[in-house]
């Protein structure tokens, strides 16, 4: 928009912190301490022995975890959730009346949290008879959110939703084979979003980039060669038999990749100074799915003004509360996810409501919303009716399926899609005998959900500045999950192997354990450090006397280290647990070993290297006569600053400022509009 480019200084550790925002808050807001002892509690939502209020799951409901289901196998689990008295009637019903089931004690939500254990030994003993696919499809039905663990290889196998919405496309790749690759997880009306090669060949578009976009000759091109510039002078190409076509090729090769093309539409008017996104302006229809996906556009400048029903919107139900008072302007998990937003409240099943919506969308640049599929194209409000007084318009659905599919009216949670996702089938603690899979807190789906459909809606932005049309975006929070466990798919499609299972062990399962207990108790991350490097680590260890037998000249014989693993590792461990955590992390690093400390929000809250980066932003809120620190951005830009530029709005806090200042409506108008229940 501006046509000036800029320095992005990314950090991808810091990416992780905000997504611990309402934690950071609570231990301002109510000096709250987020240090726990022992073992995490596991996939409930309400921690056992902690106060409710001290909650980072979401809504505190019960039953909430992953059950073993028929036949018993490793992978045989599945995830439900009951988020009423309802919907646990229903599951009484589904599972047959179990006289267990129907006493006093499990009738109320209080009643359930206060039994967990005796509850989730019942409904166990239920799953243990029937298959997970078959317990997910009679709880769905009956109106009770559930969803199968599904591995690697279930996602490729046996999920008829990512089937249904071709996750899975076959590319041919010329030295592999024909090979089925994952797709982006959301579908775009105008601009596909779809794998359209393999990975490239090394070097294997040399002729096509040097000659074709940069206009080399090919003598240039084949001195390039052999002087070395192109290929290293003492590695053979011998094996690289394309290398030798290319410079046999004297034809010349036209550049084929993207054209440059003049802007045809106005750019929005900017101010100096503003976020990447500034002079946008996107009416935002989210819950929780939702709303992180409007706060990265709000902070990075754009006008998001969030519209949400009379009385405020679910999620500010969610908390923990600010001094433990529950009240929907008093959520801290509402306050970090809907910084620098406006709010609006509009009523769209009425006729009022729908035509102030109409005609704030003919001014708006994006639409985010996260109803049901189709709820808004039955209120007349979706993206084809839209678009006729507005050509410029972006819509994105972000919903739990999409729009299409098998499961797309499938009820769920944060837990049910980090189940049918894949997350949970590589979490879970190893050196625990039958330990469950084990979902991490803090909606991680919805963080997954909400980053794809904010790379969608800024590659409709991109797109829209060439061609001046906007389009329609169908964004799946399970399509984003089942996209975001490393490499596990991939393995199991080359290679047939299904990744098991383990204590923070990321894509291997190789090395020692990842998480190692040091001497003042905590832990420190030592990620997939080789036997070899432990033993690059043994002069170290000597300084501290406990080294053992690891700089003896038998370690220098393969075979003796394959040999003596148990015995490497145990002397690492060892080491590490006669040094406080600090010790061990900052030692690693400095030894050239990835290491992390393993650390607590509070702990990150006086992290020096964020106070050098200014990560940390004061926000004030003023009837409260207080300022809270949020957290901020994990990039620096040079020409577009990211900034927090107000508190999450209270419900309904610019009715004013927008129905009347913008939309035209008097104060006597807006007046009516409250008291019929339409705003």
């Amino acid at each position: 928009m501006t046509g000036q480019g800029q320095h992005v200084d990314s950090s991808q550790w810091i990416i992780g912190v905000p997504l611990n925002g309402a934690a950071f808050l609570d231990i301002q807001a109510n000096e709250r301490s987020t240090v726990r002892t022992g073992y995490p509690p596991g996939n409930r939502a309400h921690w056992p022995g902690t106060p409710l209020v001290n909650n980072y799951r979401g809504p505190a409901v019960a039953p909430h975890n992953a059950y073993k289901t028929s036949p018993g196998e490793y992978s045989d689990w599945c995830a439900i959730i009951c988020r009423s008295d309802d919907e646990w009637r229903r599951l009484v019903g589904v599972m047959g009346s179990p006289s267990w089931a129907n006493g006093e004690k499990f009738a109320t939500l209080e009643g359930r949290l206060e039994h967990q254990e005796e509850m989730d030994q019942g409904i166990e003993a239920w799953t243990n008879t029937l298959g997970k696919y078959e317990i997910m499809e009679r709880c769905q039905t009956a109106g009770v959110p559930a969803m199968p663990v599904q591995n690697s290889q279930d996602r490729v196998d046996n999920d008829p939703q990512l089937r249904y919405r071709e996750m899975y496309r076959d590319v041919e790749h010329p030295a592999l084979g024909t090979w089925p690759l994952q797709n982006a997880p959301f579908k775009m009306s105008e601009t596909p979003a779809f794998n359209s090669r393999p990975g490239p060949l090394i070097g294997g578009h040399n002729k096509e980039v040097f000659e074709g976009l940069l206009g080399i000759s090919h003598e240039e091109l084949v001195n390039g060669f052999e002087d070395g510039t192109f290929w290293p002078k003492d590695l053979s190409m011998d094996e690289y038999p394309y290398f030798k076509k290319m410079m046999e090729d004297p034809t010349l090769v036209r550049w084929d990749g993207n054209e440059p093309m003049a802007n045809p539409g106005p750019a929005p008017a900017r101010t100096p100074g503003a976020g990447a996104f500034g002079g946008l302006r996107v009416l935002e229809l989210a819950d929780e799915k939702g709303q992180w996906c409007g706060k990265q556009m709000a902070d990075m400048g754009a006008d998001v003004i969030k519209i949400e029903p009379p009385g405020g919107e679910a999620a500010r139900n969610v908390g923990p509360f600010y001094q433990d008072i529950p009240n929907k302007e008093r959520s801290l998990y509402f306050w970090h996810y809907n910084t620098s937003k406006r709010g609006v409240t509009l009523d769209l099943e009425t006729e009022d409501g729908r035509r102030l919506f109409r005609k704030m969308a003919e001014k708006a640049d994006v639409i985010l919303e996260t109803f049901s599929p189709g709820y808004m194209a039955a209120l007349g409000l979706g993206y084809e009716e839209l678009k006729k007084n507005n050509p410029r318009l972006i819509m994105c659905s972000l919903t739990p399926f999409g729009q299409t599919g098998p499961w797309k009216d499938y009820q769920t949670s944060d837990l049910l899609h980090l189940a049918a996702g894949g997350q949970m089938a590589r979490c879970g603690y190893d050196d625990v005998p039958d330990a469950p899979p084990i979902a991490g807190g803090g909606g991680q789906a919805w963080h997954m959900g909400g980053h794809f459909a904010y790379i969608a809606i800024a590659a409709a932005l991109v797109s829209r500045s060439v061609t001046a049309r906007g389009q329609y975006i169908d964004a799946s929070v399970h399509d984003a999950c089942a996209l975001t466990t490393e490499g596990h798919v991939n393995q199991y499609i080359y290679t047939g192997n299904v990744v098991p299972r383990r204590t923070g062990g990321g894509n291997s399962a190789t090395g020692p354990n990842a998480q190692v207990l040091c001497k003042d108790g905590k832990y420190v991350n030592v990620g997939q450090i080789t036997l070899e490097r432990v033993l690059m680590l043994a002069a170290w260890m000597d300084e501290h006397g406990l080294a053992s037998d690891l700089l003896d000249e038998k370690y220098q014989d393969p075979g003796v280290i394959a040999e003596n693993q148990s015995h490497i590792r145990e002397i690492f461990a060892n080491f590490l647990a006669n040094l406080t955590r600090d010790e061990a992390y900052h030692g690693l690093q400095k030894h050239g070993s990835n290491a992390g400390a393993i650390r607590s929000p509070d702990e990150v809250m006086q992290d020096p290297h964020l106070e050098d980066r200014a990560f940390w932003t004061d926000v004030e809120y003023p009837e409260l006569g207080k300022t809270f620190r949020h957290t901020g951005s994990a990039a620096i830009f040079n020409g577009s600053p990211w900034r927090i530029s107000r508190r999450a709005p209270l419900i309904g806090e610019h009715n004013e400022e927008i129905l009347c200042g913008e939309l035209g409506l008097s104060k006597a108008e807006l007046a009516v509009l409250e008291e019929k229940g339409s705003v």
